[in-house]
């Protein structure tokens, strides 16, 4: 049995972006610039399995992280020490920007995330991990 939390959005930042590709997208395809079609196609299709490809699946004693097509990772989460609030704007598989924990492991890692249902998400962590401290 898993569950699956999705990554909470900020759309202020993801719908600009977007808007903007898709302008330079028609400024292309007017100039027929096929090159510059296809690298804006790629950078749309990036975003996009950014945003609706990112979620944290718990599966027994393991936290996978999923962000687009390119990053994956596993966390045991029987190694998780300690779980916080950020507000770092550090590259993440996190698609807000406020809403955001960072989940200290081993011991030195740390992976900052932004699951939908964060209270939930967290008591289930603790569940499996009664060692694991929050501040939250």
């Amino acid at each position: 049995m898993y569950q699956r939390f999705n990554s909470k959005i900020s759309y202020w930042l993801f719908v600009p972006l977007l808007c903007f590709l898709m302008v330079l997208l028609v400024m292309t395809v007017m100039q027929k610039l096929w090159i510059g079609i296809i690298v804006l196609l790629g950078a749309t299709a990036l975003i996009l399995s950014f945003l609706f490809r990112t979620y944290y699946q718990i599966e027994g004693d393991t936290l996978k992280i999923v962000c687009g097509f390119l990053f994956k990772q596993e966390v045991d989460i029987k190694k998780i020490r300690k779980i916080e609030k950020t507000d770092n704007p550090i590259s993440s598989p996190a698609l807000s920007v406020r809403d955001r924990i960072e989940i200290y492991y081993d011991k030195y890692d740390s992976v900052i995330i932004s699951p939908e249902r964060q209270t939930e998400f967290i008591q289930i962590l603790k569940l499996i991990n009664k060692n694991i401290s929050t501040n939250l």
